[in-house]
């Protein structure tokens, strides 16, 4: 019983084993990228040599730099805008009386999250190819154009490409998540809205919309966090390309570590990194989220 002296709560010494864990995979890693990005590492200096800031300003004067954050608030925003409005759109459609078989439909439309992203990224790089792959196929046979596109290595439709491949790839959480907060409006207030003469999308949008805000809130959030620092769907499907034009902030890390040996470079590339998740991620929770509670 003495050694429950030492703190106030001895449940924390339970938890204890957990947290140094966690700081040794995730705070020291932190810290250990922090301080790097003030130093000069590559192949060609022995050992670390303190920078600064000029690390910095060298990397805010770099041009793929500059493009790369430029492509991730391309890639961003269109993956999560569609990621959400795909997902939830499914998780509305699946919740009506009249659909038949549930769970078979979201056992079907939970494939592609499940699958392990590398696995369906190279599907999908099958699918674009331009010379055998499905969808040129179908655009063909469609009669909608007889040039096959190139999908993965026009800078036309690079992006494109990758984007749609991540909102196939993330709508069904959205869309789980969704259905299971709609499943969890109570029918009392459906009623009520009803003896008020509120009906279909007056209700929706009165009843079922505000009960589900803070599930949808929290989602987006996720899916921000989760888009900013993907890297499995540009690096498998693009490599970044053609032309950089879908080197996005994580590759570009990529890049500058493992292809320009620049540790330096790519420690001060994922501060900054760091630095806007995390000012994204305060400044939604702080207007968006408590506004929407509020």
């Amino acid at each position: 019983m003495r050694m429950f002296k030492f703190t106030r709560n001895p449940g924390m010494l339970y938890v204890l084993p957990a947290v140094l864990a966690i700081a040794c995979v995730m705070v020291f890693p932190l810290i250990y990228t922090f301080v790097l990005g003030f130093n000069k590492s590559d192949l060609y200096t022995d050992g670390w040599k303190f920078v600064g800031i000029s690390q910095y300003a060298a990397l805010f004067q770099n041009s793929d730099f500059i493009a790369s954050i430029r492509h991730t608030v391309v890639w961003t925003l269109s993956s999560v805008v569609f990621q959400f409005l795909v997902g939830f759109m499914a998780a509305v459609l699946i919740n009506q009386d009249f659909i038949k078989m549930k769970w078979l439909i979201r056992i079907l439309l939970m494939i592609p999250w499940v699958l392990p992203s590398v696995i369906s990224v190279n599907i999908w790089k099958w699918l674009y190819h331009p010379d055998f792959g499905y969808i040129n196929y179908l655009i063909k046979v469609l009669g909608l154009s007889d040039t096959p596109i190139n999908w993965v290595a026009d800078e036309n439709y690079a992006m494109l490409s990758a984007v749609i491949v991540n909102v196939w790839k993330m709508f069904p959480l959205v869309m789980l998540m969704i259905e299971a907060s709609l499943q969890s409006v109570p029918n009392e207030l459906k009623d009520a809205a009803k003896v008020d003469g509120a009906t279909g999308i007056r209700e929706f949008f009165t009843v079922t919309v505000p009960h589900v805000s803070s599930t949808c809130y929290t989602i987006i959030l996720l899916l921000i966090i989760w888009t900013l620092n993907a890297f499995t769907f540009i690096f498998v499907l693009t490599g970044g390309g053609p032309a950089n034009s879908t080197e996005i902030l994580s590759m570009f890390i990529y890049k500058s570590a493992f292809q320009n040996y620049d540790f330096g470079m790519a420690g001060a590339a994922s501060v900054v990194l760091f630095v806007i998740t995390a000012v994204l991620s305060v400044v939604y929770m702080k207007f968006v989220m408590k506004g929407g509670d509020n």
